[in-house]
């Protein structure tokens, strides 16, 4: 009798096992979601508008048309075109914004935690 309990504990964790393994696979043969492709579009339009605030660059427009068919794409049920085509207007204003810090990378951070840039306790 003792010998059933583990018995039955560990077919009941390989079969959650297989399920979670099923639905996993399944998720990323699936390729992008919508709501993958709407944070894409929501950090590369938030980018752009403090890009728009701090330069006046005109290669912003070119940013602007790559946003502009990244929501169409969004509206196409095309998500994966949609990430690519919302990654290029961040490239493009990353490429605008130079060497200026994102306020998503990591070189933000560091240079908060850099020596003289802490607040004095």
């Amino acid at each position: 009798m003792e010998m059933i309990v583990p018995f039955k504990l560990w077919t009941s964790l390989a079969v959650i096992g297989c399920a979670l393994g099923t639905v996993t696979t399944s998720s990323i043969r699936a390729g992008p979601s919508s709501s993958a492709a709407i944070v894409a579009l929501r950090v590369a339009h938030q980018e752009l508008f403090w890009a728009r605030i701090v330069f006046s660059d005109p290669a912003l427009h070119e940013a602007e048309s790559h946003l502009a068919v990244a929501w169409s794409t969004l509206k196409e049920r095309q998500y994966g075109q949609s990430i690519v085509a919302a990654y290029n207007s961040m490239q493009r204003v990353r490429d605008v914004k130079g060497g200026v810090p994102s306020l998503y990378s990591r070189r933000w951070e560091r240079k908060k935690s850099e020596p003289g840039n802490a607040p004095e306790s």
